[in-house]
């Protein structure tokens, strides 16, 4: 028979590191700078939950499969302790809604399968001590490029987004403060699920005139005010729950130019980020044409004759996250750099020194990682789990190791060098204690777990309750089952 203990508040080291790793307990009572205290840095459970095709837009076919569809590991408990081991705060989890997962168009239900899954990730991450963001990811460009041409129906997308989030915020409204909602990915950028074209589909080869890209964000803006819109009258936790906006094309230029998140109606108060993305330079980050592409990139050690970078190229990545600080940080909106990573390479003998190319990794994602956190931006690698040539991966997902001990000791270090200047920037709220999940004085109450989620409720007698070994909280105590 299990025994029943009624256990003292917990002092010393176990409720000050609950209390730091755990703030706020279900209050939702934490704006966006002070939950980005404990954000940074950020990892991307990349290739895997937003996997699939456009061709199975607006369908239930891909079912939970499509998980490991673009890389090849179910992801577990231990895949994301793994991650916080390795010092990351907070995890972005990019998700496919319509790719494959609606099971009524009409009314833009999701497959029951599939939210129960992104649920069993999501409770991975809470239960490691992690930080989450959802959000509606590309997703067979049913919005993010269908929505933003010349001949959309935009009536008919908003309403479509519409009925998507207020699905989604209705499904994980009981989730407490330490999961974000993101309203999209990168609108504008990249092919969708049909041939339409127009001007205001933007995308990364073309340069588009003041005009469009004016046209492109008020549209854009129109679209966020429906996710925020619907996120906010679902209620409960989601009447105050964090909400990131995304810029144009996630592009840092276009973001800090054309973008005012103040156009974004929000019912609640200093609740919202902004989302860019960087992959710069492009031919060190992500070019993988051997003729054009950097293999080095740090002016301050080994390199080669070409394809080299230049202190123009730091200083332009300096200023980027400068402009960012004065246009939004400085205004209440923190920023996620929702993604940003440099290509591993394997280089042949011909192709250059491996270990100078490794060196410039590990110095670029230094160099990035302090200098966005230096300006109050929380960093996001994109991590793909691919193990090649030609990737972007920090953790094996397979074993939980490192896979690349460059690229991670540079987010490390530079998350080190930032330290000071970013929690100067996002200082530690008032909360200190465990004792911010109030006393219940009615009858029946409601029992939580350590990780602040809800186990049970309308309980009147916590000895007579069902429930597995643990710490729980009850009116106000804890007790512990074994």
């Amino acid at each position: 028979m299990k025994k029943l203990y009624l256990a003292l508040l917990l002092a010393g080291s176990l409720t000050t590191a609950f209390a730091q790793d755990h703030p706020g307990m279900k209050t939702m009572d934490l704006t966006a700078a002070q939950m980005a205290h404990y954000m940074a840095p950020g990892w991307n459970l990349g290739n895997t939950l937003e996997a699939g095709s456009y061709d199975n837009n607006f369908t239930a076919v891909a079912g939970t499969a499509s998980e490991t569809e673009w890389q090849p590991t179910k992801t577990t408990q231990q895949v994301l302790d793994a991650v916080k081991a390795q010092g990351f705060k907070s995890v972005r989890i990019p998700c496919a809604w319509v790719m494959g997962h609606i099971a009524d168009k009409a009314a833009m239900t999701i497959d029951p399968a599939w939210m129960n899954r992104v649920k069993e990730i999501i409770d991975y991450c809470i239960n490691a001590g992690l930080y989450v963001i959802i959000n509606d990811h590309w997703d067979g460009g049913w919005l993010e490029y269908d929505g933003f041409t010349t001949g959309a129906d935009v009536s008919a997308k908003k309403e479509q987004l519409r009925k998507l989030w207020t699905n989604i915020a209705n499904a994980l409204k009981d989730y407490d403060e330490r999961v974000i909602f993101a309203g999209l990915n990168e609108p504008g950028v990249g092919g969708g699920s049909s041939d339409a074209k127009g001007k205001l589909m933007l995308t990364n080869q073309w340069s588009p005139s003041d005009a469009d890209l004016k046209k492109f964000t008020d549209r854009l803006i129109e679209y966020e005010n429906v996710f925020v819109d619907a996120v906010r009258a679902t209620g409960g936790n989601n009447a105050k729950r964090v909400l990131v906006v995304q810029g144009p094309m996630t592009n840092i230029g276009h973001t800090v130019k054309y973008f005012d998140a103040s156009r974004i109606n929000d019912t609640a108060k200093d609740r919202l980020m902004v989302e860019i993305h960087s992959y710069d330079p492009y031919n060190f980050c992500q070019n993988t044409d051997a003729k054009t592409a950097y293999y080095y990139w740090v002016e301050h050690g080994p390199k080669r004759a070409s394809h080299i970078s230049n202190a123009q190229e730091e200083q332009s990545i300096k200023n980027s996250f400068a402009s960012l600080n004065a246009a939004f940080v400085d205004k209440g909106y923190p920023i996620i750099l929702g993604e940003y990573g440099a290509i591993h390479r394997t280089l042949s003998s011909s192709e250059g020194t491996q270990s100078n190319h490794d060196e410039s990794r590990q110095y670029w994602y230094q160099l990035v990682t302090a200098e966005a956190m230096q300006d109050g931006v929380i960093p996001f690698v994109w991590d793909t789990n691919a193990t090649g040539s030609n990737t972007m991966t920090i953790v094996n997902r397979r074993d939980g190791s490192v896979f690349d001990q460059f690229d991670l000791d540079g987010i490390t270090a530079g998350a080190r060098e930032a330290k000071e200047d970013y929690e100067g920037t996002y200082p530690a709220p008032s909360t200190t204690s465990i004792s911010l999940v109030s006393a219940e004085k009615s009858s029946e109450g409601t029992v939580y777990d350590l990780c602040g989620r809800v186990v049970k409720s309308h309980v009147s007698n916590f000895r007579e309750t069902s429930l597995p070994k643990g710490i729980y909280l009850f009116q106000g105590k804890k007790y512990v089952k074994d």
